[in-house]
This record gives structure tokens, C-alpha cells and sequence, in this order.
């Protein structure tokens, strides 16, 4: 099963992320990482750029289905490329996506503390510009987690809750 978190910039996707694989077993595939890798000095917003990074990334997911029962993952859900990659990722595995919501002035207060090493440099603008457009775009997900500084236990809890909703045997994780 692959559970998708998808989310404004500084929602705290990474951080469940984290959680899923900390107290679930579940493998958190940070696939920013890719997108680094293959970013180098090209702009994260070129069209070319973002369509090889989603390519990469549904090409990286599946490979990871082969050795993980179950993995989770993040995306802003914003672009066509992302929603090409869904479908055909629908069409191999069992898909749960998960809405992570924080209110704008939360994720721009998370961005602006976060340790930058580890995501993809862009301007404070660009970073309000893309949240804006990922409330607009609001895709819908099976799951919600509003994430306005809930503690750890209380994500856990409600990671656990959607496990549980998933109907998957939790001893699979």
C-alpha cells in the first residue's frame, strides 16, 4: 500500500512522514532527495525539470514496492505531472492519499525555521505563490491531518486512526 501525504509547503509532511516510519514500520520515501539530485543549477520551476522529477519519482515508488510492504511519500499534489503519476500509480497499487493541512501563516513560520539542507531551495515568495495555488487546486484525498502544531502524540494517534480506516492489517507494517 503506499500512503501519499499531500500538502502546502511547510504543513509538515515530512515530519509525518517520519512519523509513519518511526512508530508504523512504514518506509518513508523522502523524495525530495531525488528531486535534488536532479535539479542541479536548473529552476525547480521549469516544466522539463518538474516532469523528469515526477518520472523519477513514480519510477522510485514502484522500485520501493518491490522491497517494502507498504511505503508513504509527499507531493504538493500541484502540478499535471503529479496528477499523471497518481493515476498510473493507482493503476499498479492500492493508493491512499492523506490531505496535510496547516493554515498559511503556520507553514510559512515552519519554512522559514526548517532545516533548509534537506529540501529544494526556493524563494519565500515562490514557496507563498505555490501554497496559495495548492489551496486553490484542494485535491481531494481519502484522509485529512490538520497539523497546526499538534504535538507527536497527537499526529500518532491520528496516523494510527487512518491505518486502522485503511482496513490494513496492521502486522503487514
Amino acid at each position: 500500500m503506499i500512503f501519499l501525504l499531500i500538502g502546502q509547503k511547510g504543513s509538515g509532511k515530512s515530519y509525518i512522514g517520519e512519523l509513519f516510519e518511526t512508530y508504523f514500520d512504514i518506509k518513508f520515501i523522502r523524495v525530495e532527495d531525488w528531486a535534488k539530485a536532479l535539479k542541479k543549477s536548473r529552476n525547480a520551476m521549469d516544466g522539463e525539470y518538474v516532469s523528469e522529477v515526477f518520472q523519477t519519482i513514480e519510477n522510485g515508488i514502484k522500485e520501493s514496492m518491490k522491497r517494502y510492504p507498504s511505503v508513504v511519500f509527499e507531493s504538493t499534489g500541484l502540478t499535471p505531472y503529479f496528477d499523471r503519476m497518481l493515476i498510473r500509480l493507482h493503476a499498479d497499487f492500492k493508493v491512499m492519499t492523506i490531505g496535510v493541512k496547516a493554515n498559511s501563516k503556520t507553514c510559512m513560520e515552519r519554512i522559514k525555521t526548517r532545516d533548509a539542507s534537506i529540501h529544494i531551495p526556493i524563494p519565500l515568495d515562490q514557496i507563498e505563490s505555490i501554497n496559495k495555488q495548492v489551496v486553490r487546486k484542494n485535491v481531494q484525498t481519502t484522509y485529512t491531518i490538520e497539523n497546526n502544531n499538534e504535538s507527536e502524540d497527537t499526529l500518532k494517534e491520528k496516523i494510527a486512526e487512518i491505518l486502522k480506516g485503511t482496513g490494513a492489517d496492521q502486522s503487514d507494517f
